[in-house]
């Protein structure tokens, strides 16, 4: 077993990216956030404009985490449906532009170390949306409430 200090990463919170009727929180996850370049970014952002989900025609709160590893990218766009699930499709940047990640198997991984972090807060300020009435307040104080920090 490898016994070396296990890196940390830093997450950074970006703003808002709305599609259509779906508002993501977006995240760069990375170990020096400032290597993610805003060329990068725009790369993401069309992928996930031209996803065959069609996340801009369905009314969703969620976010994204642009994963930097090593030169690579992970792409997770996560979105809250039915109220407590938390729904993921991940692409990556295997080419030089973002593609479907095809996990069509059993068993699969989910999310790192890393992305952990960010999702453990996300689901604490979703069960804390949850538990009011749901207005656009109430999702405003959702999509404001981001993780910053290392992980």
């Amino acid at each position: 077993m490898n016994s070396s200090p296990y890196p940390s990463k830093y997450a950074s919170p970006k703003g808002i990216f709305t599609l259509g009727k779906t508002r993501f929180k977006w995240y760069n996850l990375a170990e020096d956030p400032a290597a993610v370049s805003f060329q990068d970014i725009t790369n993401a952002k069309i992928c996930i404009e031209n996803a065959e989900e069609k996340f801009q025609n369905i009314n969703d709160l969620g976010f994204v985490i642009m994963h930097r590893c090593g030169e690579k990218y992970l792409l997770l766009v996560c979105t809250w449906r039915s109220e407590n699930e938390l729904w993921e499709s991940v692409y990556y940047d295997g080419s030089g532009t973002f593609e479907v990640w095809d996990r069509n198997t059993v068993h699969l991984p989910t999310y790192c170390v890393w992305e952990m972090g960010i999702v453990y807060h996300e689901s604490k300020v979703w069960k804390k949306f949850l538990g009011t009435d749901r207005t656009e307040t109430h999702q405003q104080d959702y999509l404001n409430d981001t993780f910053d920090g290392e992980v």
